[in-house]
């Protein structure tokens, strides 16, 4: 059983918290409020484990860390609290594929293509086409087949057999996986 350790996130501290087991909490804290008549009063704010949304289509979790303000990546805020924030061109991967695990030991950073490979790896698509459909798309257009052709074959746009050919997408699916 993983023990689970809080530390303050940075930018928001004595305010909100990242735990390793990917859980973001708020903590008790006093604040100045105007009341009637504009006379200032402190209130008292019990902290409480915020329940993540939704942050995007491909199922990472996001939590709104003040009125107001857009919803911030729990994976983002997890290893820049504990880790520190990405090196230039780095980015958050969660290392068993599974976007709603944000515990710690599950996250680190690496580049967009360390990024995608791991997705195939795990036997998803980052795209539409799997690696195997991209593949097959190479070795016809290798044998001649035009990308009309090879569109209505794999059912897929033409722009998709284009952007392969063009080496804009699945430009390192010769790099062995």
């Amino acid at each position: 059983m993983n023990i689970e350790n809080w530390k303050d996130i940075p930018g928001y501290e004595g305010c909100y918290q990242a735990s390793t087991l990917g859980r973001i909490r708020s903590v008790d804290r006093t604040i100045i409020q105007k009341g009637r008549g504009g006379l200032p009063f402190a209130r008292t704010l019990k902290g409480k484990i915020l329940s993540p949304g939704r942050h995007c289509k491909s199922g990472h979790v996001s939590v709104v860390l003040h009125r107001g303000t857009p919803g911030l990546p729990v994976h983002q805020l997890v290893l820049r609290t504990f880790v520190g924030p990405p090196p230039e061109g780095m980015e958050v991967r969660h290392l068993d594929g599974n976007p709603q695990n944000n515990a710690l030991d599950n996250l680190c950073y690496g580049s967009r293509h360390d990024n995608i490979i791991d997705v195939y790896r795990q036997g998803k698509a980052w795209r539409r086409l799997t690696l195997a459909e991209a593949q097959e798309i190479k070795d016809l257009l290798n044998r001649g087949y035009t990308a009309p052709q090879i569109a209505r074959i794999m059912k897929t746009s033409e722009s998709s057999v284009y952007h392969i050919k063009e080496g804009r997408t699945f430009y390192w699916t010769d790099e062995v996986i």
